[in-house]
């Protein structure tokens, strides 16, 4: 199990265990059940909100995308049983709060989009110096390459060899046949 995870269930437990320790057991579970409702409530009807904005105009489409996730990842802190998530949820549904995490958010994914294009860029060969940009003509064998290594088919052979297979198939008697 990760160690986050872990430490997730270490936190609540503690929040859980201080606070029923100031209230009591039966008030500390009727608050998480109460903050599972509420928060689930309250960010339905944020989202419901920021969609009547958005179909009025009165929003753009990059804000409300990111609205309504922040507000989809609350509300899943929200039901999640425990004060920390909660809290967490909460400040994910909380208008202000809200926009503060998506303008961080949408800044450093916009860092990270650049960045991930200048290491495409970098790992392209247009991002080499060059000093010539080759030539049009063939390569000799004090440069490495030999008519060997690398053999031309002409279009003259080509047809020699198409007029062969046809010449051959009308003697054969074959006309229809494919090979």
């Amino acid at each position: 199990m990760p160690i986050y995870i872990l430490t997730y269930f270490f936190v609540e437990a503690l929040a859980f265990f201080l606070i029923a320790k100031a209230i009591g057991v039966g008030w500390a579970l009727l608050a998480i059940f109460a903050l599972m409702l509420l928060g689930g409530a309250l960010a339905t009807f944020t989202l419901r909100g920021e969609l009547t904005k958005a179909a009025r105009g009165r929003t753009s489409m990059g804000k409300l995308a990111g609205d309504s996730a922040l507000l989809m990842v609350g509300w899943a802190f929200c039901i999640i049983p425990g004060f920390v998530s909660s809290l967490l949820g909460f400040l994910l549904i909380f208008g202000p709060t809200r926009a503060l995490i998506r303008n961080h958010l949408s800044r450093s994914l916009r860092q990270r989009i650049d960045s991930l294009g200048i290491k495409v860029y970098e790992s392209t060969p247009m991002a080499r110096n060059t000093t010539t940009y080759g030539s049009f003509s063939q390569p000799t064998p004090e440069q490495g390459f030999s008519e060997d290594e690398h053999p031309v088919i002409d279009t003259d052979e080509i047809e020699d060899w198409l007029y062969e297979e046809h010449k051959r198939r009308v003697e054969g008697g074959d006309e229809g046949t494919q090979s």
